[in-house]
């Protein structure tokens, strides 16, 4: 399959899955605070952001010429094994939130996807991922209110 149809395929049914999204945050409650946007008002802000990001990939994948199939590198074993560790990782991720919390498991978790990206640094891989982890956090617990995974082991 060409890089082309791949970028549509992958457009399209990222379309369907924001706009199911939204279809689904309908049914949220509403919110009796003046204060409170709502539950739906996230998701409905997310799903309309990755289907405006959609529609640009389909835009600038039509607008491109097609180039030829030349023999291009091939994926090979160690891709899908890479894939497959960011898959696992996700999973070990959500699995250790529940016990250890939302800082340490994102932390580690986020070094160990920037490992298998490539980013080899033992100094910034460390540092980014504790930044990065601190930011989203203080933007969820103090500027969104919305608590964040403690851990069963820290309660």
């Amino acid at each position: 399959m060409t890089t082309k149809i791949a970028n549509l395929v992958i457009s399209v049914v990222l379309i369907a899955i924001a706009a199911s999204a939204i279809a689904t945050t309908a049914d949220f409650p509403k919110s009796m605070l003046a204060t409170d946007v709502g539950a739906a008002r996230f998701p409905i802000i997310h799903a309309g952001a990755l289907i405006l990001l959609s529609l640009i990939l389909i835009a600038n994948t039509l607008r491109a010429p097609t180039a030829a199939a030349a023999g291009g590198p091939s994926v090979g074993v160690a891709g899908y094994a890479g894939v497959a560790l960011g898959m696992l990782a996700t999973a070990g991720c959500i699995a250790a939130m529940e016990y250890v919390g939302y800082g340490p498991a994102t932390a580690v978790y986020m070094a160990v996807i920037m490992a298998l990206m490539g980013q080899r640094s033992p100094l910034w891989n460390p540092v980014l991922a504790v930044g990065v982890t601190g930011l989203i956090y203080a933007v969820f617990h103090y500027a969104l209110q919305v608590p964040l995974p403690v851990g069963s082991l820290f309660e």
